[in-house]
């Protein structure tokens, strides 16, 4: 039983590749959160069975009363849905996919004496929680700490520098990156609408304003024959209307995961810039590290910046700088044996260490030993 908040269980890439795994030698059901009003067609195509608490939710600006909000009015009647949805289905493993998602099926595997696998994305605190915010942070930590450590098997999509900064853990524990499958057929590859002589930039992903797109739109305000392209929720619309003033910037709507990898895998860079004043940013490793090597495009990043080097996949830069950003995204331009070399590099890292088969493999041995 896969359980996971939101509609991610059919749009968060990680979630479908668990499933997907799973499904190859267990049986699996999947529970998750119907926020956006997903059609019933949808739900019935999932790979999986799937049932969604049917509570509709907006795309949200994060913000701490807003998480809170959730915490205390939204989440309790999702809990209590799911409780009561394990208790029907009796699952031997419940795979509960961060914090918000964990309480019940905690419950359920203390009363039936079951096996829960804890699959942290994302340190709920570290991501969601300013700092100043100390006792509430700490609170949250704590709650993370405990489940982690009452869990049977805690895994870490993050890395290692992630799993880490967890003090109690059970006896069981490992990283298990979000890499990416290998399967994008380059006659797949989604066709640029861009000119053919201009350098395609693709960012995947929230737009939102610690991602510092604002400064790479301002960086190619002044050169030529570079197009920007963006897509995701939009979760900060002021940012995408101040991006949205250059010519040179084309937003792309929200796409589903495979058409995300397609448009990546159609640019000549990728771009991936976090805001290092928030903790987690310094620590975890972002998909579109790994999904840049899988699609043998150079990525540019200011943070994993220690496998960036040591792969040789891009270039870094840092977050806020709008000239060193402008600089970087220059010498690629002119460079185009340094932007094919950079892609090569990725791609034999990806298929040496950060591919999700390897990743697959981990996961397996996690479930023969929980259901020995």
């Amino acid at each position: 039983m896969v359980v996971r908040t939101a509609n991610s269980v059919i749009y968060d890439p990680r979630v479908t590749k668990i499933v997907t795994s799973l499904t190859k030698k267990y049986s699996v059901n999947a529970l998750g959160w119907n926020r956006d009003g997903i059609s019933q067609e949808k739900i019935n195509d999932y790979i999986v069975k799937l049932e969604l608490f049917k509570l509709k939710t907006s795309v949200w600006k994060p913000s701490l009363l807003r998480i809170l909000t959730r915490l205390l009015i939204f989440f309790p009647p999702f809990w209590m849905w799911t409780f009561i949805k394990l208790l029907i289905l009796r699952p031997k493993v419940i795979y509960a996919c961060d914090l918000d998602s964990i309480l019940p099926c905690y419950v359920y595997k203390i009363l039936f004496q079951k096996r829960l696998v804890f699959d942290v994305f994302d340190r709920y605190a570290m991501a969601s929680i300013p700092t100043n915010f100390r006792k509430l942070y700490s609170t949250i930590n704590s709650m993370e700490e405990f489940f982690s450590k009452h869990s049977d098997v805690l895994i870490i999509a993050g890395g290692k520098k992630v799993l880490e900064t967890f003090v109690k853990k059970p006896k069981c524990f490992t990283v298990l990156l979000n890499c990416p499958e290998d399967h994008l057929p380059v006659d797949n590859v989604k066709k640029s609408k861009v000119k053919v002589d201009d350098l395609k930039i693709v960012y995947t992903g929230g737009v939102r304003k610690d991602r510092s797109l604002v400064n790479i739109a301002k960086a190619i305000s002044t050169l030529n024959n570079i197009q920007f392209i963006i897509a995701g929720p939009v979760l900060d619309n002021s940012v995408l209307q101040k991006m949205l003033e250059s010519p040179k910037v084309k937003y792309e709507g929200i796409l589903e995961p495979v058409e995300a990898l397609l448009l990546e895998a159609s640019s000549d860079i990728m771009i991936a810039l976090y805001d290092p004043k928030i903790p987690w940013n310094n620590i975890t490793l972002p998909n579109k590290l790994f999904e840049s090597m899988m699609c043998k495009i150079p990525i540019i990043t200011n943070v994993a910046c220690d496998i960036v080097n040591e792969t040789g996949c891009g270039l870094t830069v840092e977050y806020d700088n709008v000239e060193d950003i402008k600089q970087t995204i220059l010498k690629l331009r002119d460079d185009r044996q340094l932007r094919q070399n950079l892609g090569e590099n990725g791609r034999r890292a990806f298929l040496e260490e950060y591919n999700w088969q390897i990743m697959e493999r981990r996961l397996y041995n996690i479930c023969e030993d929980l259901l020995k």
